[in-house]
């Protein structure tokens, strides 16, 4: 092909590249709506968090640059805050996706009438307001007339009934057992459509190789099963920092600071003790915490 057959071709093709806008007028409105309903309030909380606000204190803001930091970074409450979200977090994400695992793989070969029902029922949690599952695990777990210490009491296996709220030790594992019950249903659900989409081609080329059970999940199975189980857990990693019904309806971040989650935290300084400005800084840090969790599931979204 000579020059001038190369630029006759490419010519028409590089000046409509040319003329392509860089900015495309149709998305404007969406623009305007996230600037004003997630823009506005992220860049007023940077502005609040370097400044020293208190209702209480009937007096104008001040500008104290990065004291609220500093403050923050040596709060003891803020590391306890953050200890209790990586444990409530990565402990609750852990456990539930080995339960919905398990459970996916046990229900895989389940058919007929008997497997619409078993999965209705493995479903049901899910199903369940939040709200709903910390107050009938509150009641549930009632010093005096909750069923598991009547449960236990009754089986011989405690002589008396344990406060299980009310406890610092047993208060963090209670409320995860209650997020850990609601949060399986969505890895059951998210795995079992994994397994169903694995191609029977593979199945049936490790049965005639002879592959034993475990070595079908280890070696077959969990290949195709890890980036849905990577970008479920992520998803549920930013729900559960996120996670303030739960929490709050049982314990109240309490007793003490035991189950204070950093969401919990943020709302005790802001709507309790009124402190804006130290309460936006936490809420920054927290903010980017989040943002390296969801850089984290694009990453795994784009690998998927």
């Amino acid at each position: 092909m000579t020059v001038a057959e190369l630029t006759a071709t490419t010519g028409p093709a590089r000046r409509n590249a040319e003329r392509t806008p860089w900015f495309d007028w149709m998305v404007t409105p969406t623009l305007v709506v996230l600037a004003v309903v997630v823009g506005y309030p992220i860049v007023y909380t940077l502005l609040l968090s370097a400044q020293d606000y208190n209702l209480l204190d009937f007096e104008p803001a001040n500008f104290v640059g990065l004291d609220n930091y500093t403050t923050l970074f040596a709060d003891s409450i803020f590391w306890t805050s953050l200890l209790n979200t990586a444990i409530y977090s990565f402990g609750s994400v852990s456990i539930s996706a080995l339960f919905g695992l398990a459970l996916a793989l046990l229900s895989e070969n389940i058919v007929g009438r008997h497997s619409r029902m078993v999965r209705s029922l493995l479903l049901m949690p899910w199903a369940v307001p939040f709200v709903v599952v910390a107050f009938l695990f509150r009641y549930m777990y009632l010093q005096n007339g909750g069923i598991i210490n009547a449960l236990l009491l009754w089986a011989g296996v405690i002589a008396e009934p344990v406060p299980w709220l009310n406890s610092a030790s047993l208060a963090m594992p209670a409320v995860m057992v209650a997020n850990i019950w609601a949060m399986t249903p969505f890895f059951f659900l998210l795995l079992s459509a994994a397994l169903s989409a694995i191609p029977n081609e593979v199945i049936e080329a490790a049965r005639v190789d002879r592959a034993k059970t475990w070595s079908m999940v280890f070696h077959i199975k969990l290949p195709f099963l890890r980036n849905p189980l990577l970008i479920g857990s992520l998803l549920m990693l930013i729900a559960n920092f996120n996670d303030f019904a739960k929490i709050w309806a049982m314990t109240q971040g309490g007793p003490g600071y035991s189950t204070s989650t950093l969401v919990i935290y943020v709302y005790r300084l802001a709507f309790e003790n009124f402190e804006f400005g130290y309460a936006s800084a936490m809420g920054v840090i927290w903010l980017l915490l989040l943002l390296v969790f969801a850089v984290a599931y694009l990453r795994a979204l784009r690998m998927g």
